[in-house]
């Protein structure tokens, strides 16, 4: 049933708080019994929703936030009402802005760590994540004259330099400090809970974005008395050419299904322009000489302003087609597109490979090994 804001009282207060939430990013909570109520009487009639334990939001304003936003929100509001909670696992990765799949957050969970004992539920809605390592870092959100931006500090939120910090040569207006765990315990947390193909998109993500190095990784492994091989095998595709999430899901499913690990981000010159350059997602370069391209088509290359260039649906199409034959005469034998949806069910494109001849690992696993060592230590 709708809601009626004609039966409700102002509530001036109230609204300062749902106000100041909104613009700060996060959830309100209750500060009195009266606040309280007006809240009660707000969520009984839907105008608010309550998506966690004392933590409300403006219903309209709360459908409006992905799932990752959403519980970025709460993180947000756990981290004032309790500073010395130390969020982890696929908390501390939404705060990172790691790339996963928004599905990971379909419980609502909010992971944080604990130094000794075993991971364990405490109460709905929070889970402990025992860590082997102390390391703490921040994430500091600011005002901007736009909104709120954040900055990664590898710093515990308690660290007087903290105190120090300019950007864009002035103190910022800080408002919240975030205590996660370092990237790479991070990392590991979330290798260890998540299969390959969940947690490669945050591994290429955190390597793209300069995070974390892979010896930082493997030093909490070799550490840790849990068996770490799914984390080290992360580590052994991690990629920060990778662009995005979408990619990094897409190379997963190909590494699961048994083909060589394609070169990622490879350019083709035309030869009878060598002035162009076309830039693939993934290659293959066969042992036979072929050459196979795999294009993952986003729906925002067709749909989205800032990457069509404001050009109608059919423009982008033809572009695509003078592109692809370009990158022919560059030398390329075949052309795979795949999409999400493509990817997400995996035998879609799995199909579409073999069709096209990808090679397997194995078929050559010599290929595998050359084929992975394209990229430099983050």
């Amino acid at each position: 049933m709708p809601f009626d804001h004609g039966i409700m009282r102002t509530h001036h207060a109230l609204d300062q708080l749902i106000n100041d939430a909104e613009r700060n990013l996060r959830c309100l909570y209750s500060t009195s019994n009266t606040i309280k109520q007006a809240m009660l009487i707000r969520l009984r009639n839907g105008y608010l929703t309550r998506p966690f334990r004392n933590a409300y939001a403006r219903t309209d304003y709360w459908k409006s936030l992905n799932p990752a936003e959403q519980s970025r929100h709460i993180i947000r509001t756990l981290s004032q009402q309790f500073p010395n909670r130390v969020f982890a696992g696929l908390s501390a990765a939404a705060i990172l802005q790691l790339d996963y799949s928004w599905s990971l957050h379909r419980d609502n969970t909010v992971f944080i760590a604990q130094k000794t004992g075993t991971s364990a539920r405490t109460y709905s809605g929070i889970q402990r994540i025992s860590t082997s390592t102390s390391a703490i870092a921040s994430m500091l959100h600011y005002r901007t004259s736009t909104g709120v931006g954040a900055v990664f500090l590898d710093l515990p939120p308690e660290s007087p330099r903290i105190a120090e910090i300019t950007i864009g040569g002035r103190k910022p207006e800080i408002t919240n400090i975030v205590p996660i765990t370092s990237p790479a315990q991070t990392l590991v947390d979330c290798g260890l809970q998540f299969s390959f193909t969940q947690a490669l998109p945050m591994f290429d993500s955190a390597a793209r974005n300069k995070l974390v190095t892979s010896d930082q990784i493997i030093e909490i492994c070799d550490q840790s008395r849990i068996d770490c091989s799914s984390v080290l095998r992360l580590v052994h595709y991690m990629n920060p050419l990778s662009e995005n999430g979408g990619e990094s899901l897409c190379r997963a499913i190909i590494i699961e299904a048994g083909f060589v690990v394609p070169d990622l981000q490879h350019v083709f010159v035309n030869p009878d322009a060598p002035w162009k350059e076309y830039r693939v997602d993934f290659v293959w370069h066969t042992p036979s000489g072929r050459i196979i391209v795999l294009e993952f088509d986003g729906t925002a290359k067709y749909v989205d302003p800032s990457m069509t260039h404001r050009q109608g649906i059919q423009d982008v199409v033809h572009s695509e087609r003078e592109r692809e034959d370009n990158i022919r005469k560059a030398g390329v034998n075949t052309i795979v597109r795949t999409t999400y949806d493509e990817v997400r069910q995996k035998t879609p494109l799995i199909n579409k490979l073999l069709e096209a001849g990808a090679p397997m690992t194995i078929m050559n696993p010599f290929t595998e090994r050359a084929a992975d060592s394209n990229w430099p230590d983050a």
